[in-house]
């Protein structure tokens, strides 16, 4: 027994504008004709068979409510204030960023609070042609990195043993896609306080801090 698809019209209204586009070109159109609304309207209501399978959609209300935690919650309110925070092991002397009660390298507790400079270095990043609206090719890439601050990665002189913190993901302007490398220094571009909310996105992005 083959199944066939029926497509609501309040589930197609509800498509991106692409896709809706595609589908009814190369499905709807083509099985039914240009009548397909009517026709599947007809048929939704008089022929319904268990074995169609029928696509809907509705909306459901989730309300979540998360907490930041001490040492994030602390982070957000430096990055609200432009200063951009971070904890430092007092055992193997990394710089955490983001913030963090408790070394996973040292296994032992950190209490110590610093402000940093914001100073990073690019560890790997991506040139992304995907904005918000996935079926639209964006003409320039949005350039997307992850970062490494200073003194947030350590070698043991022992085993050579690299160890760096999480580092964040956050985008570089202000520069040509050709010229981003891996080990390029950033700096942060603060938005002006009015705009600022307690989010990373307080940082608006980084920029080439030159050699």
């Amino acid at each position: 027994m083959t199944s066939r698809i029926i497509y609501t019209h309040d589930y197609l209204q509800q498509l991106p504008q692409a896709f809706r586009q595609h589908l009814l070109k190369n499905g709807l159109n083509k099985e039914y004709g240009k009548d397909w609304e009517d026709i599947l309207n007809k048929e939704y209501s008089e022929t319904w068979r268990v074995e169609n399978l029928v696509l809907s959609h509705w909306k459901i209300l989730c309300r979540y409510a998360h907490t930041p935690g001490e040492a994030l919650a602390e982070f957000l309110v430096g990055l609200r204030e432009g200063r951009l925070l971070g904890t430092r092991c007092s055992g193997c002397g990394r710089v955490l960023i983001p913030p963090r009660l408790f070394c996973e390298w040292c296994l032992r507790e950190v209490s110590d609070w610093v402000e940093h400079s914001g100073e990073a270095f690019v560890s790997t990043y991506s040139l992304a042609y995907i904005g918000t609206d996935p079926g639209v090719r964006l003409a320039e890439p949005n350039i997307v990195a992850v970062l490494w601050f200073k003194d947030t990665v350590k070698e043991t002189p022992s085993s050579k043993t690299v160890l760096h913190a999480a580092g964040l993901m956050h985008m570089i302007r202000e520069c040509r896609p050709e010229d981003v490398r891996i080990g390029m220094r950033v700096k942060p571009v603060w938005r002006p306080v009015e705009q600022r909310r307690g989010s990373i996105l307080d940082i608006s992005h980084f920029k080439p801090a030159g050699e």
